[in-house]
């Protein structure tokens, strides 16, 4: 009888330890689980965090970029009588592609052809006579907007720069304000010639980030970004600031972008994350000799 019950007490004895070191087994192997769980989700979190910072900062780039490659768009200044610093214009200013005087590492200013219309006049034009300027449609046109004209289809080599002064959909007309007239003396343009809308396109960064302006007031494109602008010459050097109309004839084919963008929230040791995102564009529209 002893005997028995020794023996039913040494194997409930047993049975005991297993599971206690059952218990402990898995206690340790879900903290290992827990852990690894916990480090997963920290390495998922940065790098969700990493990877729509980077995608912004390469938004931001293409942006930029992608206006910066067509600066100039528009312009007439392929034309003999009004090209880049054209000194028989009253304000050669208005030819240059970009504005000399804003010309930074973080601010451009540049001419535009945002939305690539083109316009033909159906009539004559005579700026000496005249400021109605009558076109195939004016829908997409108004007051202040500044335009410039071509007659190169019509096989002359001139140029003209103005501001709308009022639009006409009716008639399909607009009116031009005189005051504002820059063209190449004696110059005509006969029906056929072409119009077109180019703005002023600013892109400047401030303690918010990088804003963009093209007349109808800044708008932030870019918080918690930086831009950083190199002006290249063929080889890749960098072509000297203050640019110059020499330089930009001469010289510019290429802008290289920079840009440095911070994450909208901090990594999960509490840091934010930068991406930087480079890219150089060449310039397609500024490769006129004098």
């Amino acid at each position: 009888m002893k005997k028995t019950l020794h023996k039913a007490q040494t194997e409930r004895g047993v049975t005991l330890m297993e599971m206690l070191v059952v218990l402990v087994l898995a206690g340790l192997i879900f903290w290992g689980l827990m852990t690894q769980y916990s480090r997963s989700s920290t390495t998922a979190y940065d790098q969700n965090i990493k990877i729509s910072t980077v995608l912004e900062a390469q938004a931001m780039l293409q942006s930029v970029g992608s206006e910066i490659r067509m600066l100039g768009n528009g312009v007439p200044f392929d034309q003999a009588n009004f090209r880049i610093g054209e000194n028989t214009l009253t304000d050669p200013t208005v030819t240059e592609p970009i504005q000399l005087a804003t010309a930074a590492a973080n601010t451009i200013t540049f001419r535009l052809n945002e939305t690539g219309d083109v316009f033909l006049l159906t009539a004559d034009f005579d700026p000496a006579v005249n400021t109605t300027v009558s076109l195939t449609d004016v829908s997409t046109l108004d007051a202040n907007d500044p335009i410039y004209m071509s007659n190169s289809v019509v096989a002359e080599e001139d140029g003209f720069y103005a501001i709308i002064q009022s639009v006409n959909t009716g008639a399909n007309t607009i009116t031009l304000d005189a005051a504002t007239y820059v063209y190449s003396p004696g110059a005509t343009f006969a029906k056929g010639s072409i119009l077109e809308e180019v703005p002023l396109v600013t892109y400047s960064q401030d303690a918010s980030g990088i804003n963009r302006n093209s007349g109808f007031g800044s708008v932030l494109m870019g918080p918690n970004s930086t831009m950083t602008l190199e002006y290249l010459d063929e080889a890749g050097n960098a072509v000297a600031l203050p640019l110059t109309t020499v330089s930009i004839v001469d010289s510019l084919r290429a802008i290289r972008v920079t840009i440095s963008h911070d994450s909208s929230n901090a990594l999960s040791d509490g840091t934010p994350f930068t991406a930087v995102a480079r890219q150089t564009y060449g310039i397609r529209n500024l490769n006129y000799l004098y």
